[in-house]
């Protein structure tokens, strides 16, 4: 079990690319939540409001995750963080499991 982080630049965005990863069946649930995010780009500090994108998913799934968010990213270089997990209850991951094709 795994859950993939990502960055967006919108609410719309994280919802489009979160749907189609549901409709492909590569995740059997998405969280979205707002964030702020700090960086640097070009040497000068920087701030952004993005949404964070939350993919619960299986190993084998990663990267079929990973080229739809390629496909529908707005990003040239989008953050993608796979987040191995060491304990998830038991009844959770086999729902979860059970929601993915």
């Amino acid at each position: 079990m795994v859950f993939i982080y990502i960055t967006c630049a919108s609410e719309e965005e994280a919802k489009r690319i979160g749907q189609n990863l549901l409709d492909k069946g590569a995740a059997g649930c998405i969280n979205i939540f707002p964030i702020k995010s700090y960086y640097r780009d070009g040497g000068k500090p920087r701030e952004a409001e993005e949404y964070a994108l939350l993919v619960k998913t299986i190993d084998s799934k990663v990267q079929a995750t990973e080229d739809v968010i390629k496909e529908h990213h707005s990003y040239q270089i989008p953050c993608v963080a796979t987040l191995s997990l060491s304990r998830l209850n038991r009844e959770y991951k086999e729902w979860l499991t059970s929601q993915i094709a």
